[in-house]
């Protein structure tokens, strides 16, 4: 007894994966890049120098509780003028008891923020080098298929297939 052998169908998404590809990397590349160019920028020029809002003051570590690896740490904020204190505030698990800290506490808040409070530039400058090094290596590409599709005209040729020379003549 012989069986027929049938070749199998291809799969149906196989064929349509490389323009899928292609309109990702022309269309949606470029587009993702120039929005975290703007999103870099914008973090750039507006974050860099920027200190949390709030009152500065001091943060006494009235309470220092761990439960495994993870410590809760409480206390009580004395503003800079005397005029705000206010207990029973979380602080940065790190701290231990009866330490002091600079800190600043926003009113809306039941934490404070310890002071420097810096925004760190480093994500948002690697995210603008990234994509602007990606917009290069799709512009690089880009200016590759161009030159690839201009059309180059050939020399014209005689039907014995010797090239005829115009200037001659």
């Amino acid at each position: 007894m012989t069986t027929a052998v049938t070749p199998t169908a291809p799969m149906r998404g196989s064929s349509r994966l490389p323009s899928i590809v292609a309109v990702l990397f022309w269309v949606a590349l470029p587009i993702l890049c120039l929005l975290m160019l703007w999103q870099g920028a914008n973090q750039l020029a507006t974050r860099i120098h920027h200190a949390p809002p709030g009152l500065r003051g001091n943060f006494v570590v009235t309470t220092h509780n761990c439960q495994q690896k993870l410590c809760i740490t409480g206390g009580t904020f004395t503003s800079d003028n005397k005029k705000l204190v206010a207990g029973d505030l979380l602080g940065d698990g790190r701290w231990k008891l009866g330490t002091t800290h600079r800190v600043v506490y926003n009113l809306d808040a039941a934490d404070v923020i310890p002071l420097p409070a810096q925004w760190d530039p480093t994500s948002a400058v690697l995210g603008i080098v990234g994509a602007g090094a990606l917009l290069g290596v799709w512009g690089w590409f880009l200016r590759a298929e161009i030159r690839r599709r201009r059309v180059r005209p050939a020399a014209p040729s005689s039907p014995a297939g010797k090239v005829v020379n115009d200037a001659a003549n």
